[in-house]
């Protein structure tokens, strides 16, 4: 499987192309349900496991569910050190309908020792701040990561959902204070375009052209969440109807365009819509990995034969509709 290497002046890992989500491992105690997920995984060569503090909090007695499932499968299986940790902490809250920031020291140590305690781990192979507040600065929030990694809690930090300049001005502060910076993005990224109003969420970041141009210029890895679009490319060309996606964020002409497109190279190559999409993100620029998940197990097994996929500039020209 393709990989990149993440190294700092104590750990080194390298991330696979393909990393698991779990952020539909909404249920309590039902580990009959998603260990044979985890295991699949790990038997067709995968070893990055992403998952986050909020994960399965919208739902009732759903907080914890997936880092706790993760827990208790690491110590069922006795293989915590085969596996990229990948969780994250800071996620806004709410009072009253108004979404308040949690990126202040108390709030964001209470989220690491607590998802420790329920991963039943010491460390984090990866640990990401899950939101931004651009109203806190950077000044505020690096130090705070950088005694996470001085504690040995976490070996490595990373962003999700912030934008490009607060990253850049994160790392500058972080570098010229001799302090761990920012080593990996986590955004929506995928072959079909969306944005934060097409979504409905104003705190996500999705990869458009001007932070794909600084993801390119700096070689700055990035974590793709929803990388198939939520199954848009391989439903539609399997021939559910457009009418049934019709208020989908996915929608568009330029989209469907791009289908099309995806269903053309699939027949010249043999690939399925789910791979093909996956090795679309495996030939960028910079490194990408792609966090995907999957409710099915046949769905898994298709979706890790995209690990060694490259595609080469004309077929990456012909998917974007350039040519």
């Amino acid at each position: 499987m393709i990989k990149f290497k993440l190294k700092n002046d104590k750990y080194e890992i390298e991330i696979p192309a393909l990393a698991f989500g779990t952020a539909s491992f909404e249920k309590q105690n039902n580990d009959e349900e998603y260990f044979p997920f985890l295991d699949m995984y790990v038997n067709l060569g995968g070893n990055c496991i992403d998952t986050a503090r909020s994960y399965c909090s919208w739902i009732e007695n759903g907080e914890s569910s997936a880092e706790t499932t993760i827990g208790r499968w690491f110590k069922a299986r006795n293989n915590r050190e085969d596996i990229i940790l990948v969780t994250k902490g800071g996620h806004d809250g709410w009072i009253e309908g108004e979404r308040v920031p949690r990126l202040n020291r108390e709030e964001l140590e209470g989220d690491l020792n607590k998802s420790l305690e329920v991963l039943q781990t010491d460390y984090i192979d990866l640990y990401l701040l899950h939101r931004d507040d651009e109203s806190t600065p950077v000044e505020e929030i690096m130090p705070i990561l950088n005694d996470f990694v001085k504690s040995g809690k976490v070996h490595f930090i990373g962003a999700s959902n912030w934008k490009t300049e607060r990253i850049e001005k994160a790392n500058e502060f972080a570098i010229k204070n001799g302090m761990e910076p920012f080593r990996v993005s986590q955004i929506y990224y995928s072959l079909a375009h969306t944005s934060k109003e097409a979504i409905g969420d104003p705190t996500i970041a999705c990869m458009d052209t001007k932070a794909y141009a600084w993801y390119k210029k700096n070689n700055f890895p990035v974590m793709a969440f929803s990388p198939q679009a939520k199954g848009f490319f391989s439903k539609v060309a399997s021939g559910e109807s457009i009418t049934h996606h019709m208020e989908s964020q996915f929608v568009s002409t330029a989209n469907l365009a791009r289908l099309s497109r995806v269903k053309t190279m699939c027949e010249e190559t043999g690939y399925s819509p789910a791979t093909l999409v996956l090795g679309y993100l495996n030939s960028q620029q910079f490194p990408v990995c792609s966090v995907f998940s999957a409710t099915k197990l046949w769905q898994l097994e298709e979706d890790m034969q995209a690990g060694d996929i490259v595609l080469d500039e004309k077929q990456l020209a012909f998917l974007e509709n350039r040519m």
